[in-house]
């Protein structure tokens, strides 16, 4: 069954079949970037085979198993990704994510001695990658090497891990930073009214589709924070209001790791 959802003229959406994943491809004048390119070996191949242009480059949102494994797989494209991404590239720790991850799913993968990052972003910043003008900024909360990239001229907006419709915010580092990152989210929505709103698990949003599910997630993240600030106990989350994002069991576990990391956060402070 054919996987390409045309977003624009130049955009199109590839999910991938484990988690929708997102491969976003851009192509431009002769040349293709994509974003996250993965998950398993045929849908990346998929993807590059798609257009006889080849792929020059590759933007990372974050560092995540399940973001990266397209890297490997195209050995002559410039990898551009957050500094922190670099870093945690370049640390090994990214690497064994995959190899802990990616077996568990049973998802084969080429040569991690490929992962890298040619070109480290320091947000907020710009750059242009190719034919293409990017606009970075920091998404720190999920993880602490989050990219949020707006290309202006696609009508694009590309936040990685976050406004997923099938999934409640999953914080790993910092549950305040989260909320930094929704509200960020929800300005540059607001003053750029991009036509696609691309996440990192799920279908591309509307602006105002994006818009309801930030509020509803920075309502659950605030949430979480003042249970925290009450000094509530963090074993009894259930107490919390949670998204309807389809009860997935992340979602049970996500929540759970949320409040534990708020109220460590607050009790270390």
């Amino acid at each position: 069954m054919p996987r390409a959802t045309p977003l624009t003229e130049h955009a199109i959406w590839w999910p991938s079949t484990l988690y929708q994943t997102c491969t976003l491809e851009l192509r431009r004048d002769g040349e293709r970037l994509l974003v996250d390119p993965g998950i398993s070996p045929w849908e990346i191949d998929e993807v590059v085979s798609a257009d006889p242009d080849p792929v020059g480059r590759i933007l990372l949102t974050h560092a995540d198993w399940d973001h990266v494994l397209g890297v490997p797989a195209l050995p002559d494209a410039r990898v551009i990704a957050s500094a922190a991404a670099a870093a945690r590239i370049a640390s090994g720790a990214a690497r064994e994510g995959v190899e802990d991850s990616a077996r568990e799913a049973y998802v084969t993968y080429g040569d991690l001695n490929l992962l890298r990052v040619d070109h480290a972003v320091e947000p907020p910043s710009e750059a242009s990658l190719g034919p293409w003008h990017a606009v970075f900024r920091a998404a720190r909360g999920h993880t602490d090497d989050g990219l949020l990239t707006s290309f202006p001229e696609e009508g694009l907006l590309v936040v990685g891990d976050y406004l997923s419709e099938l999934e409640i915010p999953a914080a790993y580092v910092s549950v305040a930073d989260y909320r930094v990152t929704l509200q960020t989210l929800i300005g540059v929505i607001e003053r750029e009214r991009p036509a696609r709103v691309v996440v990192g698990h799920g279908p591309p949003h509307t602006a105002e589709r994006a818009l309801r599910i930030a509020d509803e997630d920075l309502d659950y993240v605030e949430g979480v924070l003042a249970y925290a600030e009450a000094g509530c106990d963090p074993e009894r989350a259930e107490r919390i209001a949670v998204p309807d994002r389809g009860g997935a069991p992340f979602d049970r576990e996500s929540h759970a790791r949320n409040v534990r990391l708020a109220c460590e956060a607050l009790a270390a402070a």
